[in-house]
């Protein structure tokens, strides 16, 4: 029975994934089938969006370090599929991946909000300064140079969750300092429009 239903799961992956086989091979989903055991993929890094958790300008004020990516869907009914998991699964660790090599890791990034409608970004001891404010439910951060970013937040119990759709991915990055257009960027946005309803950030945690 068990066989049957991994079957069931691996052909539903790779149905999903054909239209995208530069993003992800077989081997690939085989991979992740193996390691993460099906139901328990990606769990604690993904969560079902709530328009109640999301965040007022008033919750937002204050310091906040970075922990580790978001994956967050829009039903719970997008959550529940195998192969949305194991999708979330490969997006949170390429963007750990890419993360990483701009040195954002725990401990090393942080953002700070003014109740001015300011904000500073710390990367690796480096400070970059913004604006901020909240509007129609979306936080919207401005960086000189780059172009204004609107993201949806959620509030998860300590953390905060900045997540937002495959199209402003890369703009996310470059607003955290992370100025890239990486192949491996692309290749996230790529899984994640296989999957309607994935948006994908970073989880940060009140100092």
């Amino acid at each position: 029975m068990k066989k049957n239903l991994w079957k069931v799961a691996a052909l539903s992956v790779m149905m999903m994934f054909s239209a995208q086989s530069q993003a992800q091979s077989l081997g690939d989903v085989l991979n992740a089938i193996g390691s993460q055991q099906g139901s328990s993929v990606a769990q604690g890094l993904t969560s079902v969006f709530s328009s109640d958790k999301q965040a007022t300008a008033e919750k937002l004020i204050g310091t906040w370090n970075y922990t580790e990516p978001a994956i967050v869907f829009t039903s719970d009914n997008i959550l529940a599929k195998a192969a949305s998991k194991i999708a979330a699964n490969k997006v949170e660790s390429k963007l750990q991946e890419q993360l990483s090599k701009y040195g954002i890791k725990p401990g090393s990034f942080s953002m700070t909000f003014n109740e001015d409608g300011t904000f500073t970004e710390t990367l690796k001891g480096k400070t970059t300064k913004g604006t901020w404010q909240v509007k129609d439910s979306k936080l919207i951060l401005s960086v000189v140079g780059i172009q204004a970013l609107s993201i949806t937040t959620q509030i998860d119990g300590k953390d905060l969750q900045f997540v937002t759709d495959a199209t402003k991915l890369l703009n996310l990055f470059k607003t955290i300092g992370a100025k890239s257009s990486n192949s491996s960027i692309k290749t996230v946005a790529s899984l994640m429009k296989s999957v309607k309803g994935m948006q994908a950030g970073i989880t940060m945690r009140k100092k």
